[in-house]
């Protein structure tokens, strides 16, 4: 009786993890993507599955700071789950002092 129950109880969890969203399907994150995606500075956006939002924009030699806060503002006004905003030099994924896979960091803003 115990084996049978440990058993249904591992199929309801391996049935139930393939089911997980991912933080870039979330309804809220999607309409807030789709809106910073408008922004005349962005080129292009992505929530990544540590729910940080990146965004390529072109380097104009300013840190991006400020930027980054704003879209955390529009990130809160769509009620998303996103918290974390890094804004990156466009091009430069392969840049030898980029942050990260994503390329150089130029600001950051940590969304309370």
């Amino acid at each position: 009786m115990i084996k049978t129950i440990t058993i249904a109880i591992l199929l309801i969890l391996i049935t139930s993890c393939g089911n997980i969203e991912k933080p870039m399907d979330y309804p809220n994150n999607v309409k807030a993507l789709n809106k910073i995606k408008k922004e005349p500075k962005v080129q292009d956006a992505i929530i990544t599955d540590a729910n940080v939002l990146y965004v390529n924009v072109s380097d104009d030699g300013t840190r991006r700071d400020g930027f980054a806060e704003y879209l955390c503002q529009i990130l809160r006004e769509q009620n998303a789950t996103t918290n974390w905003v890094k804004i990156v030099k466009s091009g430069s994924s392969n840049d030898p002092n980029k942050d990260n896979s994503y390329g150089v960091l130029l600001g950051e803003s940590l969304c309370n």
